[in-house]
């Protein structure tokens, strides 16, 4: 396991460089990256001719277990998908994705308090304190006493927040249909079912995260 770990950790680190200095990088861009890295070997190391860059497959197979390209492919889509959503985002009138994702979960839980938003937001309950606050502020969601317990308030969704929701409804499905345009429908439900089980068997575990024990149920 600690020899995974020690081959895996330097991988990862050349590939955070790469992605600081070209953004908008791909796999195979990064393998040729790699190799461009590697100092010029002396007669005496010379290996056989590597095979040309362009029919490389990225990652090099012996180098990088498979639960390493998992990782860094889940992270490469995770920024595609932030970069595509972006745009609609703003055009909301939301400055950070963080709100419009605290908006969209409010109504989808249905007057959830907010350490079960914090819980699906994964994030700390100082910062879903604050964000819920400004959305508030803006008159996109609302507090309300919770009936069954008076120390804690439930949020829901104002007019103005739905009208927001459903402004955007569109230009996201839009969105996300072309994102997996890649897969068939079947290949879709396949994804669904698989990425659910990693979910899952994360969430059971949030008491492992330091920074999230305290939202853990």
């Amino acid at each position: 396991m600690a020899g995974i770990a020690t081959s895996v950790i330097p991988l990862l680190s050349a590939w955070e460089k790469y992605i600081n200095e070209h953004p908008n990088g791909d796999m195979p861009g990064f393998a040729r990256w790699v190799l461009a890295q590697q100092p010029t070997q002396t007669p005496q190391q010379a290996q056989p001719p590597a095979t040309p860059p362009e029919t490389l497959t990225f990652p090099p197979a012996p180098t990088l277990p498979t639960t390493a390209h998992l990782g860094l492919l889940i992270d490469r889509l995770h920024r595609f998908l932030g970069l595509r959503s972006k745009p609609i985002i703003k055009s909301l009138g939301f400055t950070k994705p963080m709100e419009f994702a605290l908006v969209a979960y409010v109504a989808i839980l249905d007057h959830p308090n907010k350490k079960q938003l914090c819980q699906q937001l994964l994030i700390e309950n100082s910062t879903g304190v604050e964000v819920t606050r400004r959305m508030a502020k803006k008159g996109i969601i609302a507090e309300e006493p919770n009936p069954n317990d008076r120390r804690s308030a439930r949020l829901s969704i104002t007019e103005k927040g739905k009208k927001l929701l459903m402004k955007g409804s569109e230009p996201f499905t839009t969105m996300h249909t072309t994102f997996f345009e890649a897969l068939t429908g079947e290949e879709q439900k396949q994804l669904v079912t698989l990425l659910s089980r990693i979910n899952q068997y994360q969430s059971a575990r949030l008491n492992d995260i330091p920074d999230l024990a305290g939202i853990a149920p």
